[in-house]
């Protein structure tokens, strides 16, 4: 698993334990609380945090496309940036049990709990090690970023697509895990009230003119929240423009541009105002 992989899945088991720990403490008796104990508990819970956040800042900082744009938007700091680069940008690699024969390449047979069904490793990954007696195979799957050709692709994987929501027994087309990302990555956006900021405040002004009234909930409600994704979608954009020119990667324009209508170039935001990456779109 790839470093940054690792302190960024660390960083956010180690706050769900903090969480559930706290919580925990919270029931104690008052006089149980303040125990020297229990404080020291709490404490070293949060300086794990603190060690892992540490870490990752330092990680994020060997990222070219952290020095060059993320850090140069206003809202995304070393956190956030660690969360963009290792769930999009980093490979993932993973151990696969249970594999009892191998069918042709990239075709395995598989026994989970009790039925055996055919295994398939999609295009965007592959084997690196397989071990057919010990009946496991370890499988790598190449970056989000690269394997999205289009902006639109990740925009689905991200969860910002209409009608991206879980439903009861089927299944999702989205990762719940990077659509609450997007939701966190905008909280900070809208906090930061820079440039993203107001690409929200018009995309909702624009979108609450032509909105119809909902069947169900508010019409307020229905436009901040597709105001919302709007702005998700230009901000994952440029990223994902960003990145795949930063590595040499084929560029495509959003759908919008292709139909003809304006996008917004990325930027960075700097003391003297908001700067347009020219370079980016450049052939």
């Amino acid at each position: 698993m790839d470093k940054l992989r690792f302190l960024v899945e660390s960083l956010v088991d180690y706050q769900k334990d903090r969480i559930r720990s706290g919580n925990r403490l919270l029931s104690l008796p008052e006089e149980l609380k303040n125990e020297a104990f229990f404080r020291e508990l709490e404490a070293k819970e949060q300086g794990l945090e603190v060690m892992l956040s540490k870490e990752i800042g330092k990680e994020v900082k060997k990222e070219e496309i952290y020095v060059k744009y993320l850090k140069k938007i206003k809202g995304i700091g070393p956190i956030m940036s660690g969360y963009l680069l290792a769930w999009l940008a980093k490979p993932r690699e993973f151990k696969i049990q249970g594999i009892t024969k191998k069918v042709k390449d990239d075709v395995y047979k598989q026994k989970k709990k009790n039925e055996t069904i055919s295994l398939e490793i999609p295009e965007y990954g592959e084997v690196v090690e397989e071990n057919l007696k010990d009946r496991w195979i370890r499988v790598k799957y190449f970056p989000v970023m690269t394997v999205a050709t289009n902006p639109s692709k990740l925009h689905k994987y991200c969860g910002i697509i209409p009608d991206s929501r879980l439903k009861r027994g089927e299944a999702t087309h989205f990762n719940p895990r990077l659509k609450t990302l997007m939701f966190k990555i905008l909280t900070q956006l809208m906090k930061a009230k820079g440039q993203y900021y107001a690409t929200y405040l018009r995309k909702k002004r624009e979108y609450d003119e032509r909105c119809p009234e909902p069947e169900k909930g508010t019409k307020k409600l229905k436009v901040h929240l597709t105001a919302k994704n709007m702005t998700m979608r230009i901000f994952l954009t440029n990223y994902w423009k960003v990145f795949r020119k930063l590595n040499n990667l084929p560029i495509t324009d959003p759908y919008p541009g292709l139909m003809g209508h304006d996008i917004e170039p990325p930027f960075i935001e700097t003391p003297e105002g908001v700067e347009y990456l020219d370079w980016v779109d450049k052939k």
